[in-house]
């Protein structure tokens, strides 16, 4: 587990410390990952969600390959093409 603070702006910052839980489990010749983030306000900001797929993402392509994820910018700052 984890503390996990977002503070890229004040309305973010306000929401406090949340929890982020790692999970890893066998799954065949691999694993499986499940992250679990709770103890966030009930009106938390939608952002402090959206970011755990490309986080994700980046992980499992650094690990497989030892390269950076190439994400757009539009799609790590939630913009639209």
């Amino acid at each position: 587990m984890q503390s996990y603070r977002a503070v890229w702006d004040d309305d973010i910052a306000a929401g406090g410390t949340s929890r982020v839980t790692w999970e890893i489990e066998p799954a065949g010749d691999s694993c499986r990952l499940t992250v679990i983030h709770d103890q966030l306000r009930e009106d938390a900001d939608p952002h402090l969600y959206g970011g755990w797929p490309m986080i994700l993402s980046g992980l499992k392509t650094w690990l497989e390959t030892g390269q950076e994820l190439a994400t757009p910018g539009y799609l790590m700052y939630g913009g639209t093409a």
